[in-house]
């Protein structure tokens, strides 16, 4: 139902967007398109490494290394492999929501997600070479530690 409300909504807006101005919404479908184009390329590896590992890492393991039963090794492997990955969002949430249904806790699907996507040990050379050593150490380690108290909330509430 929640898709079909979106979508709903996305057509109405652009139905809307239409009518007061035909050149700007043609413009804006255009600049869209030609976004999603560069996108696919980099789309397509990413689904196809995401339902691959779905696909060999069974439901058990995760039950077993992402759990409610897990403990902090859980908690650890979450932060670790979400810190140490990067997927853009539109690929983590679906991702987290497919660990979720294969058996992970929530507070491990939490931070892990939020270490994907907030902490960079794949780009820290390239941050650290735009900001600074001591800038991309200290946004990492800020996020890090915003991913264990995500974690806490999470947990304090289920």
């Amino acid at each position: 139902i929640e898709t079909i409300v979106i979508y709903g909504i996305a057509l109405i807006l652009f139905v809307v967007s239409f009518i007061y101005n035909k050149e700007k919404t043609k413009k804006g479908l255009l600049k869209g398109m030609k976004s999603f184009i560069k996108l696919f390329p980099i789309l397509i590896p990413l689904f196809i490494i995401i339902g691959i590992l779905l696909a060999v890492v069974t439901p058990d393991y995760i039950s077993k290394s992402l759990g409610e039963n897990s403990g902090i090794v859980g908690y650890l492997f979450a932060l670790i492999v979400g810190s140490i990955t990067f997927l853009p969002p539109f690929v983590a949430y679906p991702l987290g929501v497919e660990l979720l249904e294969s058996g992970a806790g929530y507070s491990q699907v939490a931070g892990f997600l939020v270490t994907l996507m907030s902490v960079g040990l794949v780009y820290f050379s390239a941050e650290s070479k735009y900001l600074s050593k001591k800038a991309a150490i200290y946004r990492n380690a800020v996020s890090f530690i915003g991913a264990i108290i995500v974690i806490l909330i999470v947990l304090a509430a289920y």
